[in-house]
């Protein structure tokens, strides 16, 4: 008997994740396409099954197959968002094209960056199409924010993360500092910089970002001790200040903590990291015109003035 009663925002995110997995032929080209972990859209699996009252296919070692009632489900979905997406085309042309609303996914703690100019761009946005166009922020880390992009929950996003999927553009828009940092209580807190080496850096546990990691971090930091995980920059706040790793976290997120005494950068001569923000969106979808005038707003506003605070103020 089927236990879905109604269908539910959570359901459609569900039933995305599934609809790509068979899309892609499995979890491992889903991931990259989704930008998350498996262990996320193996969990995603689970509930819909749960929700549906029924398993909708097999994974494992033998790989992933699709049962019966799991062809039934895709097709029904793929159904399902094809009609939302003529709804959504067909409600925007009514009387105005540039009318309807606009998702941001943005990551945690990036509105707060100074160099962020995004309350700007949404004045701009304003200005040119007036109250005709409703804006959602929603603030997530790194993963959902390019995954949303993706499956459609969100129009736009604004992310720090390298890995993006097909129909997924991107572009610069300004910068964001990351600092090397560690908490009072840790080891290296007062030890002085010059005596501390390349080689000790990797002693110490290194509290990484998991799947959100940047790859250019990664090769930097790949010969560190394994320590925990953070998804976001609030996360790696408080792994650093607990004194149990080094960590990254975005300059204006550490500033009040280091002048407080509670937290450090640690040799930011060599380990400091200039980290491009992007605004990503789909190529093609609902909304093209007013989501390319949003882009365009915020790709403007940040030209307005540099887009990245000069390392050498920051020493």
């Amino acid at each position: 008997m089927l236990k879905l009663k109604q269908v539910t925002d959570l359901d459609l995110r569900l039933l995305r994740s599934f609809a790509e997995i068979v899309d892609r032929g499995g979890f491992a080209a889903a991931q990259a396409a989704l930008n998350i972990s498996q262990s996320v859209m193996s969990e995603h699996l689970k509930t819909l099954e749960v929700r549906l009252g029924f398993v909708l296919c097999k994974r494992g070692p033998g790989g992933f197959k699709l049962l019966p009632e799991g062809e039934r489900v895709y097709k029904a979905a793929k159904q399902l968002f094809s009609a939302l997406d003529d709804f959504k085309e067909g409600i925007a042309e009514l009387g105005d094209e540039l009318a309807g609303e606009l998702v941001i996914a943005v990551e945690d703690e990036m509105i707060t960056n100074p160099a962020c100019r995004l309350p700007e761009a949404l004045h701009m946005f304003g200005e040119r199409v007036g109250r005709r166009a409703r804006v959602r922020v929603e603030l997530m880390v790194g993963y959902q924010a390019i995954s949303n992009v993706a499956d459609g929950s969100a129009n736009l996003g604004l992310t720090v993360s390298d890995t993006y999927s097909r129909d997924v553009s991107a572009q610069h828009i300004f910068d964001e500092i990351g600092e090397l940092c560690c908490g009072k209580g840790h080891p290296l807190f007062d030890v002085p910089d010059d005596q501390i080496t390349e080689a000790q850096l990797a002693e110490f546990p290194y509290s990484s970002r998991g799947h959100l990691e940047r790859k250019d971090v990664a090769a930097v930091t790949r010969d560190y001790r394994v320590g925990d995980v953070g998804l976001g920059g609030q996360a790696q706040l408080a792994l650093a200040l607990s004194g149990r790793n080094l960590g990254y976290i975005p300059l204006h997120v550490a500033t009040p903590y280091i002048e407080a005494g509670r937290l450090r950068s640690v040799r930011p001569d060599i380990t400091r990291r200039i980290v491009p923000v992007q605004i990503v969106c789909r190529d093609s979808g609902p909304y093209e015109k007013l989501i390319a005038k949003l882009r365009s707003c915020i790709v403007t506003a940040h030209r307005q003035r540099p887009a990245a605070v000069s390392s050498s103020s920051q020493d």
